[in-house]
C-alpha cells in the first residue's frame, strides 16, 4: 500500500494509519535542503487521494490562462505582421510619392513633348542606336509589325509594341518589342517627327562613338553599319583611321597565309 497521499486542500502527507473506518492518521510532508521529511504533528483527515487534487475552479483559471497565453502569441504575431505591412505600406506610398514629385521637378518639357507628339500621331521615324543602328519608319515599313513569314507565307500579325518607360528621376525612354503582344527582344529607340530628325539624333550618337575611337576610349568602330543609315557623315579622320586599321590588317593576313604556305611548302 503506498503510504503517500494527498489531502483535498492539497497538502502532501504520510498516513500513519487508521483511525476508524472513515478517517485517518496522517503527518504532513515538508521539503528540507531538497529532501521531503515527514513532520509535525500528525492529525486526522475523511478524505486521501492518490494524486494531488484540483479544484473545479483552479481548472478553469489553469484552461484560461492557457488559452489567454495561446491568445497573446496569436495576437502579437498578428499585430507585428499588420506593423509590417502597415511599414510596407507607408514606405511603398513615400517611394511613389518622391518618384512623382522627382518626375514633376526633373521632366523635361522636351520629353514631355516627344509624348504628346507619339500620342497625336506626328511621330514617323524611330532611331535605334547601339551595335545595329538603323532610322525604322514607322508608318511605311515592315519593322514595325510582327509578320509571320513561314513557310513561304507572309502574314501581318500586328504591329510591335512601343512601350513607354520611366524613370524615378523622371526621365523617359521607349522601346520597341519584338512581336505585337509586347513579348521577345525588344529594342530601344527614340521616337522623331521625320527622317531628318531621326538623322539628327543617329549622327549625335555615331559622332559620340567616333570621339570614343579617335581616342582610343574605343578599340573599332561599325562605319558599315552607320554608313547603311542613308545622310550619316563620316568624319574625315575617322575614315583615315579606319582605313589605316583595316589596312594593317588586310597587311596581317597576307603576312599570316605566307607562313603557313612556307610551311607547306616545306
Amino acid at each position: 500500500m503506498n503510504n503517500i497521499k494527498y489531502t483535498s486542500d492539497g497538502k502532501k502527507v504520510l498516513v500513519v494509519g487508521k483511525l476508524n473506518a472513515e478517517q485517518t492518521i496522517v503527518q504532513e510532508i515538508f521539503v528540507s535542503n531538497g529532501q521531503e521529511i515527514p513532520s509535525g504533528e500528525n492529525f486526522v483527515v475523511k478524505s486521501l487521494h492518490d494524486h494531488p487534487a484540483e479544484s473545479w475552479k483552479e481548472k478553469s483559471l489553469r484552461d484560461l490562462e492557457a488559452r489567454y497565453a495561446t491568445q497573446k502569441a496569436k495576437l502579437g504575431r498578428e499585430m507585428e505582421e499588420q506593423e509590417r505591412r502597415l511599414r510596407m505600406a507607408i514606405d511603398k506610398a513615400k517611394a511613389k510619392a518622391d518618384c512623382l514629385l522627382r518626375f514633376a521637378a526633373n521632366a523635361e518639357d522636351s520629353q514631355l513633348d516627344t509624348l504628346k507628339k507619339f500620342m497625336s500621331g506626328e511621330i514617323t521615324h524611330l532611331f535605334v542606336g547601339g551595335y545595329s543602328p538603323q532610322i525604322i519608319d514607322f508608318t511605311d515599313s515592315n519593322e514595325p509589325f510582327s509578320v509571320d513569314s513561314w513557310g513561304g507565307r507572309v502574314k501581318v500579325e500586328g504591329m510591335k509594341l512601343v512601350s513607354l518607360l520611366g524613370r524615378s528621376d523622371g526621365s523617359l525612354s521607349y522601346r520597341l518589342s519584338h512581336y505585337s503582344d509586347g513579348s521577345g527582344c525588344g529594342k530601344d529607340v527614340k521616337p522623331a517627327a521625320g527622317y531628318e530628325e531621326a538623322l539628327a539624333m543617329a549622327q549625335a550618337e555615331f559622332e559620340e562613338q567616333c570621339a570614343a575611337y579617335l581616342e582610343a576610349k574605343r578599340s573599332s568602330i561599325d562605319l558599315a553599319s552607320w554608313q547603311k543609315i542613308k545622310g550619316i557623315v563620316v568624319p574625315d579622320d575617322v575614315m583615315a583611321k579606319h582605313q589605316e586599321e583595316a589596312e594593317a590588317k588586310r597587311k596581317d593576313r597576307i603576312k599570316q597565309l605566307r607562313e603557313e604556305l612556307e610551311k607547306l611548302e616545306a
